[in-house]
């Protein structure tokens, strides 16, 4: 911005010098500024000063400033300090926030276009994690783009996600706006024009008018005497906004623009489009009309409710939602709407439309995207489904929170290989706690499978005798082969729940003990409800595969996260066998191979031992006795096999919640319910220092947070 290059070397509060400009924008600039106390670079936005005479701009930017300085998240840029100062006999007001290295998302996809899907669900979640927070606290960011999503190096070869522009212009006081308080409104003071003339004394601006898609447009809808004028703010933007820039750019609108003359006006902004300076803002003041060969002028904007004008329109128009191009309330599924826009463009190479101003703002509104995957085929079409769900022109339509958007991302990008490979790691991590809750839990398993092998060995070496003894021998195998059956089921849907015990807690507080005593204690507490569950479950697949096997291969799919949903929520009986149904209808097909797999994998372990045991042409006539006892151990290796195979449906389990865009903050209960030793350290780890209520400004403090007291 013109000017602002006079406060480079100036100090503001003897704190903070002004080395160098970063970037400028509609309302001042960046510098790079030293904290002198620190000696520490820092990024410190310079308010110009023609803004600082609007007395209500002036209330805002402290009320805004506290909001932007109350968001704290490891994605969102930090706001460290604000304030005023006299710089040159001008008063000046500053934002100070951390200054980061690397660089922007969009700098990223100017060189390399595509993206993999990796890289792109891992940008999204830590993106969706910030933007999620800030909905929490009735913030809608309302221009999310590439060029607000920093990536910076942590020095482990990888990189942590920032989202930018939080900013004080756009920072709401609820999540939904209201008929009389919307605030994606700005003050901009000062600011007038001479379009014919083109004579200016903007004080926004950048060189050229709309010089890039990485602007910002405004534009409320109403009349001076406030009467809706939905008609004549659409006028203005078809005639004005969407002919200035064959990119889209930044253009606000205030709330009486009337522009009915397109061509004259579209002219005389081509004529402009190389005289104006800083990020190309332009804005029409309320007594702004074209008529004809009439000069548009601009001039200041009203005070007072001016700043809560319903219809306001924010955004950069390649990623604007059509509630944004529209004109409508604006709540946080527009951002999602940004949100997928982006995603798409990471994914496909290009945003899903394109063109000058005027044709992406109407393809927002009325156009259907071309499908991602007739852009990028190899895109997985379950990750394309979420991607254009994002993208539907009804709000209601598209995923619900940032978080939903994200986990559903995730959830549909990582497939059933994923699923194993987590949990050989997670088997890998923690083999000796597994190992040992699997020994414990087969201890009935192993005192019948000695009994078994006692019977078989008497059976070979006891002299024959009649009847009664070879009924005797029958029965014995019998009743322990029923025992050993029912060990089998037991210490399956023991290791089964404890396994999803530990896996959720390493998934929601990974800071957190693994302790058997604690999963085996939740598991106590909860063994009737569980028990029932599972005769029912182990009933109904009894009775699907005597009748002829498949309506018992579809009892297991449909029932196989029974156990997760009872421990972990609460449920039992027909609730959780329902909730387990609805968990495995968002993906049939993964929950079907995975099912097919867990009933694959001990039965060719098993085989394979017994080949290298007996070799691949041994004679089964031959060592009969040593064949049955073999088979035998090889039961035991289960022991091994089914803590790895327990893993997977708890991941799966976490898989299927995510699809849903459920969070698991709760899921923690059932365990720290009986764990009353709880370290001081991990209620903090569990809870905010303050928390900010939405629309209240109020404070509340947890428990643990409390000062201690004598």
């Amino acid at each position: 911005m013109k000017g602002l290059e006079q406060y480079v070397g100036e100090l503001l509060d003897d704190k903070y010098r002004l080395d160098q400009i970063l970037g400028s924008g509609g309302m001042g600039a960046v510098f790079l500024a030293t904290h002198l106390g620190t000696a520490r670079y820092v990024a410190l936005k310079l308010i110009s000063p023609q803004f600082m005479r609007n007395e209500e701009f002036v209330e805002r930017f402290k009320r805004e400033a506290r909001a932007a300085g109350r968001l704290r998240h490891p994605n969102v840029v930090d706001v460290t300090d604000f304030g005023f100062a006299r710089v040159n006999d001008s008063q000046v007001a500053y934002l100070v926030m951390e200054y980061l290295d690397g660089c922007t998302l969009g700098d990223v996809l100017a060189e390399e276009k595509r993206l993999p899907l990796e890289w792109v669900v891992d940008i999204l979640e830590q993106v969706c994690s910030a933007v999620h927070e800030a909905h929490q606290q009735g913030i809608v960011h309302r221009d999310l783009k590439p060029d607000n999503i920093w990536l910076e190096p942590n020095r482990l070869g990888s990189y942590r996600v920032k989202v930018l522009d939080f900013g004080i212009a756009k920072l709401g006081e609820s999540t939904t706006p209201t008929r009389n308080e919307d605030s994606a409104s700005t003050i901009i003071d000062d600011v007038s024009m001479v379009i014919n003339g083109k004579q200016t004394s903007a004080a926004v601006g950048g060189p050229g008018l709309v010089p890039s898609e990485n602007e910002t447009l405004i534009q409320p809808n109403e009349t001076d005497n406030g009467r809706k004028t939905q008609h004549a703010g659409r006028e203005a933007v078809k005639t004005a906004s969407y002919d200035a820039s064959e990119e889209g750019g930044t253009l606000l609108y205030s709330a009486q623009t009337v522009i009915p003359d397109s061509a004259n006006l579209t002219a005389q902004f081509a004529n402009l489009h190389d005289d104006l300076d800083g990020d190309g803002t332009l804005l029409f003041g309320k007594d702004t009309r074209s008529s004809g060969t009439q000069s548009a002028h601009l001039t200041t904007l009203d005070q007072g409710s001016a700043l809560t004008r319903v219809g306001a329109i924010m955004g950069t128009p390649l990623y604007m939602s059509p509630e944004q191009c529209g004109g409508g309330l604006v709540d946080s599924r527009s951002d999602i709407y940004s949100l997928g826009v982006i995603a798409y463009q990471m994914l496909a190479g290009d945003p899903p439309f394109a063109g000058n101003t005027s044709t992406v703002m109407r393809a927002h509104r009325e156009e259907t995207p071309t499908q991602l995957r007739e852009r990028a085929a190899k895109v997985p079409k379950r990750v394309a489904h979420v991607v254009m769900s994002a993208l539907s022109k009804t709000p209601s339509e598209r995923p619900p929170t940032a978080f939903a958007f994200a986990s559903s991302l995730r959830g549909q990008a990582e497939g059933v290989g994923a699923l194993y490979r987590r949990a050989f790691s997670l088997y890998s991590e923690y083999f000796p706690k597994f190992l040992k809750l699997s020994f414990l839990a087969h201890i009935p398993v192993i005192i019948a499978s000695i009994l078994m092998t006692g019977i078989l060995i008497a059976d070979k070496y006891v002299p024959k005798g009649g009847m009664v003894q070879k009924s005797v021998m029958l029965a014995s195998v019998i009743i322990v082969g029923l025992l050993q059956i029912a060990s089998y089921f037991v210490s399956t849907a023991v290791i089964s729940g404890v396994t999803s015990i530990i896996v959720v807690q390493l998934s929601v507080a990974p800071l957190r003990p693994v302790r058997l005593r604690d999963a085996i204690a939740v598991l106590r507490k909860r063994w009737r409800p569980f028990a029932s569950t599972m005769v029912r479950v182990v009933i109904r697949l009894c009775i699907g595969y005597i009748l002829f096997i498949i309506p018992g291969l579809i009892m297991s799919v449909r029932y196989a996260l029974y156990a997760p949903v009872v421990l972990i929520e609460g449920l039992e009986k027909k609730a959780a066998l329902r909730r387990s149904r609805e968990l495995c209808s968002r993906s049939w097909r993964t929950v079907i191979i995975v099912s097919i797999l867990q009933l694959l994998i001990p039965m060719v372990v098993q085989s394979l031992v017994g080949r290298i045991r007996f070799g691949v042409n041994a004679d089964p006539s031959k060592n009969v006795l040593s064949r049955q006892i073999w088979q035998q151990a090889l039961g035991l290796m289960n022991i091994f096999i089914v803590p790895l195979i327990s893993i997977v449906p708890a991941l799966l389990y976490l898989k299927m919640r995510q699809l849903g865009g459920e969070t698991l903050s709760a899921a923690l209960a059932q365990i720290e319910e009986v764990d009353s030793q709880q370290s001081e350290w991990q209620q903090r780890m569990r809870t905010r220092l303050s928390l900010h209520t939405p629309g209240t400004g109020k404070t509340t403090s947890s428990k643990a947070d409390s000062p201690k007291t004598a």
